[in-house]
């Protein structure tokens, strides 16, 4: 496991760090946005998990004539909630680490340009606090976001992505009978 992260990690970097001769160029984006929790029922109903935010870096490899436009990007999610417990309610509380790459299509060119993405992510889930109670030990497992967003350039140097995905944060490395935690992601960044 902690060599697949070391793998993974790596190739993130790469992409943000190398440009090949043919690339036309890295945008790096700042941004943030609203996490939707929806699955399982024990994180929305017992934990109180909803909409909470989330910042991030995003980055993409743009080459020249090409639709498919190579990502990376890191983002952390805070969520928090309340618990109804026999002594009244408990606050609930879990951060997510996410770190992944993918690819966007993008449908149309031009300076407002509308794209698909799909996203192969690690997510790294901190600890489970509920107060008044043992904190749950996090785990790390592996994800798949599917979604859509939209370029808009503002300037020649300064763009803007709004992008709505749906992210299965823990579809791959699932111990027996643990549920897929789906969270619906906004996301709005500012590109340089």
């Amino acid at each position: 496991m902690k060599r697949s992260f070391v793998l993974f990690l790596s190739a993130v970097i790469s992409l943000f760090v190398f440009q090949t001769s043919d690339a036309q160029s890295i945008n790096i984006g700042i941004g943030g946005g609203l996490t939707n929790v929806q699955t399982p029922s024990y994180y929305t109903d017992s934990l109180g998990f909803s909409s909470e935010f989330h910042i991030g870096i995003k980055g993409k490899l743009n080459f020249p004539l090409v639709p498919i436009t190579p990502i990376a990007f890191v983002e952390y999610h805070f969520l928090s909630g309340s618990q109804s417990t026999s002594a009244g309610s408990a606050d609930t509380k879990q951060n997510i680490l996410s770190i992944g790459i993918g690819g966007e299509y993008s449908l149309l060119p031009g300076p407002i340009s509308p794209y698909l993405g799909v996203d192969f992510e690690f997510n790294s889930f901190g600890d489970r606090e509920i107060t008044g109670s043992p904190t749950a030990p996090g785990v790390s497992r592996s994800g798949l976001g599917l979604g859509a967003g939209v370029m808009i350039e503002l300037l020649p140097v300064i763009s803007l992505d709004a992008s709505l995905k749906y992210q299965m944060l823990n579809l791959f490395g699932k111990i027996d009978n643990e549920d897929t935690i789906g969270i619906i992601n906004l996301n709005v960044a500012v590109f340089f």
